[in-house]
């Protein structure tokens, strides 16, 4: 167990290194799926501003997960809990992040946060036929600011 925490870690470390200089990027991770999570721009959107979130989701040992392997939903809500009706549900995208370096295998959702304050990022994805990893969730707060 401790080598699986370990291989993830340094999985997980390699893209907060391949992300660059950015220094807001926020990482999570289960046993086999680490997820690095960042918003354009500094991870500080502004209220009513379209703006793209970008996630690298890999595997231990530093595999990427890609949308044709994975089910992966981004579902938005309102405040710092993932509670109720999602208020937005982006569809995601693979693509490159401009600026970053390392930047395959993002996955992309373009998000308009309505109004200033606080908002939950939950990414979950289940494994389509054929991928190895249990499935995941990931859960993140950010603020939109003025």
């Amino acid at each position: 167990m401790r080598s699986h925490a370990v291989s993830l870690l340094c999985a997980a470390l390699c893209l907060v290194a391949a992300a660059g200089g950015a220094f807001a990027h926020d990482l999570k991770a289960t046993r086999q799926v680490g997820a690095l999570m960042h918003i354009q721009p500094d991870d500080s959107p502004q209220a009513g501003a379209a703006t793209v979130a970008w996630f690298g989701l890999v595997r231990r040992g530093g595999t990427p997960v890609r949308l044709a392997e994975c089910d992966c939903r981004l579902a938005i809500y309102t405040g710092s809990r993932a509670a109720g009706q999602a208020l937005l549900t982006p569809a995601l995208r693979e693509g490159q992040v401009e600026g970053e370096i390392g930047n395959r295998n993002r996955l992309l959702a373009d998000v308009t946060f309505p109004k200033v304050g606080a908002y939950t990022l939950v990414l979950s994805g289940q494994p389509k036929s054929g991928a190895r990893f249990q499935p995941f969730r990931f859960q993140w707060t950010v603020r939109a600011t003025d």
